[in-house]
């Protein structure tokens, strides 16, 4: 089995910080964006407290955890850190970073999130998202009160309704797959999936060369504006 993957970080052509984070762990098939939420140093504090936990508790690991399960322990440690920096050292303010996870094992793959930061699968040549925002618009669709047209173009749309750090108790969410030779991953902030359509990001994917692919992603955001950080992490797997 052999996954090889790219990482691409840009604070936008507005922005005067990036407030976003990357992480990459070949070796544990670990993979992290985070996007951090609270203004310039604090949502940029945030997003890297959300890597270095997941980094940390990875490379303590004893071996009495799966990866999945050290993941999103470590996802609930950095709400408890941020958490309480806020309110101790912030008086009360709340500061926070979406996250968006992927573990690729033997056989299978898995999505660990909280927040609008997405994840993934380009296969056969086709683009499918594996997780689901955490929004207002996706709360007001899930208790019925709009349709899922309205949600699409809904002003609630990017106020995110879960996050790492915001309170004192996050619901981390995991989705599983089964693998297949040749799958890429794409893990992005809300920086890129807001600036491109699934189309156009697709379209980025089928070169089969993904240091291309993620050049093509980033360059498309830049050329529109980039009013947002933009961060993304492409893996590809393969027998």
């Amino acid at each position: 089995m052999v996954v090889e993957s790219i990482a691409k970080s840009h604070r936008g052509l507005v922005r005067k910080d990036n407030e976003d984070a990357v992480l990459e762990l070949p070796n544990h098939q670990v993979w992290v964006v985070a996007d951090g939420m609270g203004g310039l140093s604090d949502g940029h504090y945030a997003s890297q407290t959300v890597v270095t936990h997941v980094a940390k508790r990875l490379e303590q690991d004893t071996g009495n955890h799966s990866t999945v399960e050290l993941v999103v322990q470590a996802l609930q440690a950095a709400n408890e850190d941020l958490y309480h920096y806020g309110v101790e050292e912030l008086s009360g303010k709340r500061i926070g970073s979406t996250a968006v996870a992927l573990v690729i094992g033997e056989d299978d793959y898995h999505f660990i999130w909280a927040g609008d930061s997405r994840g993934y699968l380009f296969r056969e040549g086709a683009l499918v998202q594996q997780t689901r925002d955490h929004s207002r618009a996706n709360q007001l669709l899930d208790g019925g009160s709009i349709t899922s047209i309205q949600a699409a173009s809904h002003p609630l749309k990017h106020e995110v309704a879960r996050a790492i750090g915001v309170s004192s108790h996050v619901a981390i969410e995991v989705v599983q797959g089964r693998l297949k030779s040749n799958d890429t991953f794409l893990l992005c902030s809300d920086g890129l999936h807001d600036a491109l359509s699934d189309f156009e990001i697709e379209g980025a994917l089928i070169d089969a060369n993904i240091d291309a692919s993620v050049e093509k992603l980033v360059h498309s955001v830049l050329v529109r504006g980039a009013r947002d950080n933009v961060s993304c992490v492409l893996a590809k797997f393969t027998r």
